[in-house]
């Protein structure tokens, strides 16, 4: 779902203009916002990719998601009672991004946008389905061994071939999971020793469904 599905160009711009969003290109390892700062926007990317992370004074850094073009983010604090952010929002690759103050969404503009209601309704089932992404994570992360995690996530990301395609780099993957780069690193191996994948750079063939599904 796109904040701007069923709505005409003409209206988009519409919207963008009365409720002053503004465009910000970004280079890559640029924060869009930090934990700590006050939630006005929300934010959608337009071009590159962006991560949502969690950093802890012991340096450990936890992946909530990652973000590509199209996909929204920051919606989560606009209806929540939380005033400041608790994670931060970085760029992975450069690229553009797309801000839109939150006033926009909770009143009908001076200009009588005509799709006002449709962006609204938009917004509510990307929130629908974050929730549910965020849910899969925690049943990923609640698995007791990273073999678990790794049988899961493989499972839940392949395509009608098996096939998974890792749209993270080895390190924001092990991020993701929660674990050290080294010991996923090691336990794909094992899983291909063991003849459950194939890992091809960030191709991941599922070879052995039904072994993978007895994991969990």
């Amino acid at each position: 779902m796109n904040l701007f599905t069923d709505i005409e160009q003409s209206e988009i711009d519409r919207m963008l203009l009365c409720s002053r969003a503004q465009k910000k290109k970004l280079s890559a390892g640029e924060y869009i916002f930090q934990q700590g700062e006050t939630p006005q926007m929300i934010f959608l990317l337009q071009s590159g990719e962006a991560a949502l992370v969690k950093d802890f004074a012991s340096g450990k850094r936890n992946v909530l998601y990652t973000v590509k073009p199209g996909d929204v983010f920051g919606e989560a604090f606009l209806f929540s009672k939380q005033s400041h952010y608790w994670y931060d929002a970085v760029m992975v690759k450069p690229g553009e991004v797309l801000q839109i103050p939150w006033k926009f969404f909770y009143g009908f503009c001076e200009n009588a946008c005509g799709h006002h209601q449709l962006i609204t309704r938009n917004l509510l089932e990307i929130l629908a389905g974050r929730n549910f992404s965020m849910t899969k994570k925690l049943h990923l992360l609640s698995s007791t061994s990273l073999k678990e995690k790794l049988a899961i996530y493989f499972l839940e990301n392949a395509d009608i071939k098996g096939r998974v395609i890792l749209s993270m780099n080895r390190e924001m993957f092990a991020d993701f999971l929660g674990v050290a780069r080294p010991s996923l690193s090691r336990e794909l191996m094992n899983m291909q020793k063991d003849g459950l994948i194939e890992v091809d750079r960030d191709i991941v063939r599922i070879c052995d469904r039904e072994a993978l599904e007895s994991l969990y």
